[in-house]
């Protein structure tokens, strides 16, 4: 009898128990940055068994004479990251241009993604919205900044000026099934550097990710003048709990 108690009592938990499911994060760095940039967020989260965290250096990267590596590439590169992940949930954090091959990563492969966090994503269709406000601005701030980048991310930064200056100028909007936390700086600098840090830029800027979370059903949206572009960093603590937020809501 006791016996057979036991095995009722554990097929009702088998049967009415909801299972933890292990989630894996995984960090796309921004435009230049190794996988050095995420440790204040990466800080955030102690060796459990809640999370698996992916951090890396994209090739072009780690390797100057690979050559410059095209937006489809740096995809399919964080597309075979995602294949090779065995745990039940991915969630996938990308800050400024691993914000952009985030996002074209989800689109690709919708179903083997769980939730994004997009941390001042770089979109597709930006320079075309940037250059129809102010052409020849945006023109001496790719100037100015190449003034600071070294030899190989100057090349780096002519394939991706190159891509998205042939991009469309209207913005493919994320799976609408897919949960989104999505972080945009509405800081304005009062001597701005570039385009984006100016008032007008920042309202194009805010523009672009609302048309980019524009059909998503579980959205949360986190506009803020107190941030600037270095969310991860300026505000690690917060983003963290975002993203516990976010894996709280997949589970439901």
């Amino acid at each position: 009898m006791k016996i057979l108690l036991k095995f009722l009592a554990l097929l009702l938990v088998v049967l009415f128990s909801k299972p933890i499911l292990a989630t894996t994060l995984i960090f796309e760095a921004g435009f230049g940055q190794d996988k050095a940039t995420w440790k204040s967020l990466v800080e955030q989260f102690p060796a459990n068994a809640e999370f698996t965290i992916v951090t890396y250096t994209r090739p072009s990267i780690i390797n100057s004479e690979t050559g410059p590596s095209t937006i489809e590439q740096d995809v399919n590169f964080l597309i075979n990251k995602i294949k090779q992940t065995s745990d039940d949930k991915i969630i996938l954090v990308g800050h400024s241009y691993g914000g952009l091959i985030v996002t074209e990563a989800a689109q690709q492969v919708p179903d083997l993604v769980d939730g994004i966090v997009l941390l001042e994503p770089t979109v597709r269709s930006q320079r075309q919205h940037f250059k129809a406000i102010d052409s020849q601005r945006i023109s001496d701030d790719d100037a100015l900044l190449k003034q600071f980048l070294p030899e190989p991310l100057k090349a780096q930064y002519d394939v991706l000026v190159r891509q998205l200056d042939q991009s469309s100028i209207d913005t493919r909007a994320l799976p609408e099934d897919l949960p989104v936390v999505i972080f945009t700086s509405t800081q304005i600098r009062k001597e701005p550097m570039f385009f984006e840090e100016t008032k007008q830029g920042k309202q194009q800027w805010l523009s672009l990710h609302q048309a980019l979370v524009a059909k998503s059903k579980e959205v949360i949206h986190v506009r803020s003048s107190q941030f600037g572009h270095n969310t991860h960093k300026e505000i690690a603590e917060q983003v963290a709990q975002f993203i516990h937020l976010l894996n709280k809501k997949i589970d439901k």
